[in-house]
């Protein structure tokens, strides 16, 4: 089982006008953590896609959504978002035009830097959390 070595958790109201607060957040702890500019870039991106979901698939059940930032003693930054809405998000094969872009970007980014997604079961809200789990050392190709 991995160590958390740093971790940061916060709340964010699901609606869209707050997906810029969980970006700029973001950015701000894992600056704060020393973090390159290309891995609080990565972050951001795939913080906001899961809250801008969260925002439009999840409100109605889920008023808030908690955000949870973590490195991991295994060189691992951990990404986590968590609501209350109990349906399991499925990424597209691709991006359309009625939507379906967000959890095809996140698995895209996941893969490009040999990271992994699942989604666990949230017991206390019955909902879920999408964890992503990126490796701070670099990738050999």
């Amino acid at each position: 089982m991995s160590s958390t070595v740093m971790r940061h958790d916060f709340q964010v109201i699901s609606e869209a006008e707050y997906v810029p607060l969980a970006r700029r957040e973001t950015a701000k702890v894992l600056a704060d953590w020393g973090m390159s500019k290309e891995v609080v870039g990565t972050a951001c991106l795939i913080i906001s896609e899961l809250v801008t979901n969260v925002v439009r698939h999840a409100a109605v059940l889920s008023p808030t959504a908690t955000v949870t930032l973590a490195v991991e003693e295994q060189a691992a930054l951990v990404l986590a978002v968590a609501d209350a809405h109990p349906l399991k998000p499925k990424p597209l094969p691709a991006a359309h035009d009625l939507g379906g872009r967000g959890l095809f970007l996140v698995d895209a980014l996941v893969n490009e830097v040999h990271g992994r997604a699942e989604v666990l079961p949230e017991t206390a809200t019955g909902g879920k959390r999408i964890v992503i789990r990126l490796p701070l050392a670099p990738v050999a190709a």
